[in-house]
This record gives C-alpha cells, sequence and structure tokens, in this order.
C-alpha cells in the first residue's frame, strides 16, 4: 500500500525575514543548493514508498507558484482561504485522502515544505519502520537524535517499544531554555520534534472528531462545498474561517493515547533562523553575496546579500542580510529573534 505524500506550504516566513517574508516564504527559496525547499521536498516524497499524487496544502494566493515550482509532477493543492494552523489543514488533506482511497489504504504523511533531511534514504527506512504502527491507528511522529542542546526544538520523551525501532510516547515538551535542554539530551530518551508525521487518514479524524469536533465540522463543511479549477481545489471560505485555528501537536498530538515516535537520524533541520543556516553550511564565514565580501579578523559570520558590497572587521557570530532594500544585522545567537522584527514590519504595512 502506498502512502500519500501531503505537504504543508502555509508558512508565513518571519523567522528568516528579510530574505523570507509573508509575500515569498522560505520554502519558495532556494537556500541550501539549486532548488527550492519545496522542490527538494517533493523530491524527498517520491518512490516506491509514496503515491505518485501529491497532496499540497498552501495558502490560496500561493496555489499559482506552487503548481509552477512542483511541475509536470501529478499534484492537487489544496488551497486554504486563510491560516487556521495545521490542525485544520491535515484534517482538510484526511478528508480528501479518505473520500479518494479505499478503507485501508489511506496512509499519509504530512511534512512541512521548508526542512532539509539531507539523508532521503535513511528518512525512507523511517517511514517504512512505522507503517505498520501507522496502519494500526497510531499516530507517528519523528523523533530527530539531538546532537546538541537546542532551544529552538520542542522535545518528544520516549516511553517503551510498541515495536522495533517504534516507540509510545510519554510527553511532548515545548521549547526549553539552555539548562533544561542539555538536561534532555544527557538522558538520552529525548528526541527532537520534525513536525513530520505519518497516520492513517481514517484514524486521524477520529481523533480530531474526538478532541477538536469544531475543527472537523468546520473543515468538513469547507471541503464538501470546496470549488475545483485544473490542480486546485478551493476550500470554501466562510466554513473554513469557523474552524478554530490550532496545532497538531495541541489539537491531537498531547491529548491522545495513540501517539507513537520513531527516533531517527536524517540530516534533518527546520531551517528556522539564520544560525541554523549559517550551520548547515558548514560555519565558519559564510557569503553568499554577488559581490566580493571582505572580513578581517571576523569568525562565524554569516552574510547575504542580493547587491551591496558587505565589509566585516573585528566581529564573531555576526548575521549582515540585505533584500530588496531592506537591512538585518544581528548575534546569530539572536536568531529566533528575528521574528519579533518580521512582526514589528507587518504591522506596519
Amino acid at each position: 500500500m502506498s502512502i500519500t505524500p501531503v505537504i504543508m506550504s502555509g508558512g508565513a516566513g518571519s523567522r528568516l525575514w528579510p530574505i523570507s517574508d509573508a509575500d515569498t516564504p522560505k520554502q519558495f527559496l532556494a537556500l541550501t543548493g539549486e532548488l527550492t525547499m519545496l522542490q527538494e521536498t517533493a523530491n524527498r516524497l517520491e518512490g516506491a514508498l509514496f503515491d505518485d499524487t501529491l497532496v499540497l496544502l498552501a495558502n490560496a494566493a500561493q496555489s499559482k507558484l506552487i503548481s509552477d515550482q512542483i511541475g509536470n509532477r501529478p499534484h492537487l493543492v489544496l488551497a486554504e482561504p486563510c491560516r487556521r494552523n495545521t490542525a485544520a489543514a491535515a484534517t482538510a488533506a484526511a478528508l480528501h485522502i479518505q473520500a479518494h482511497h479505499p478503507e485501508g489504504d489511506d496512509l499519509m504523511l504530512l511534512a512541512p515544505a521548508d526542512h532539509v533531511i539531507t539523508k532521503p534514504k535513511a528518512f525512507h527506512e523511517a517511514v517504512e519502520m512505522a507503517r505498520a504502527a501507522a496502519q494500526a491507528g497510531y499516530i507517528v511522529t519523528f523523533g530527530i537524535q539531538p546532537d546538541s542542546p537546542e532551544t529552538g526544538y520542542g522535545y518528544i520523551k520516549r516511553a517503551g517499544a510498541i515495536e522495533s525501532g517504534v516507540f509510545h510516547v510519554e510527553a511532548f515538551r515545548e521549547k526549553p531554555d539552555l539548562e533544561t535542554a542539555q538536561s534532555y539530551c544527557d538522558s538520552g530518551n529525548y528526541d527532537w520534534n520534525s513536525g513530520i508525521f505519518l497516520f492513517s487518514a481514517r484514524h486521524f479524524l477520529k481523533e480530531i472528531e474526538q478532541y477538536e469536533p469544531d475543527i472537523l465540522l468546520a473543515v468538513k463543511e469547507a471541503y464538501e462545498h470546496s470549488t475545483s479549477q485544473g490542480q486546485v481545489l478551493a476550500l470554501e471560505p466562510s466554513a473554513f474561517e469557523k474552524s478554530p485555528s490550532t496545532s497538531i501537536d495541541y489539537a491531537v498530538m498531547e491529548r491522545t493515547d495513540r501517539t507513537a515516535t520513531v527516533p531517527c537520524s536524517i540530516g534533518w533541520s527546520d531551517l528556522g533562523s539564520y544560525k541554523a543556516l549559517q550551520t548547515l553550511r558548514n560555519g565558519l564565514n559564510v557569503s553568499t553575496a554577488p559581490s566580493e565580501t571582505k572580513l578581517h579578523e571576523a569568525e562565524n559570520c554569516l552574510v547575504l546579500s542580493d547587491g551591496p558590497q558587505v565589509n566585516i572587521i573585528g566581529l564573531d557570530n555576526i548575521g549582515v542580510i540585505i533584500d530588496k532594500g531592506r537591512v538585518l544585522v544581528l548575534d546569530l545567537n539572536k536568531s529566533q529573534d528575528v521574528k519579533h522584527i518580521a512582526e514589528a514590519h507587518k504591522k506596519t504595512r
């Protein structure tokens, strides 16, 4: 039985402002190679494990951009008229997959469009390992074995094994402070929460019905009254707007007793900060400026410029980002705070 790949592409792009913003979030940018992050994610979800048709969840305004980037691969864009977080988006995808697959053949892999996975073979092996648990009704997430005490990620605490390589989840933990993150790493039974899920559409809808019936009611109405044009299925706006806005973690994962996790090492990053981008590009001094960048007695600096020349003297761990006339200078250790600047600019638009 193949797995329907579902890509969530509704991110607002605030953590990599200014190169990523609401008009062109990071999933539509080529940050790690020649392909955009969306294209890399789509390529990763090809192969014998997966159904040929790709389902994408996205802002209605970005439907054409998505189709242009996906190209000739068979796909359907489930267009959301407004943002209602990941629980509503996953519910829409689950309703679609249940409607188009016979009972028992409705597994779906839900993955963000803007994550990096440098070991796709290991990722496919982890998905294969999770398949039986998902078929049995578990909502399976993929835990990333931590190599540092990250404070920008949520954590999953593993419990006993369900089967080889698949574990019950004892608890989900929010983004911790550094001391707590270090204790998680030292314990050996915590993993980073990747935000990637494998489950049966039918079983997921049962969980949503139990814990968030208002989400199911609103999204089901929006799906049943959706309109189709080419490769875009537009959810009905007035119904979808009634859905509560909450994440899959809050809606289901932290409440159900049907959670499972597969710890894995897949070269994962959510690329959620400029520090993460610098690390992914092997650290030291990183520059993607077209003009010649000069650094003197400077270390661990990141320079991204769409034109102006950047010169840095005597500084360490500094980022200089220039895009479309917007300039950001930051301490890379404060990368998680970029979203506050992005939000402040949104309010003044």
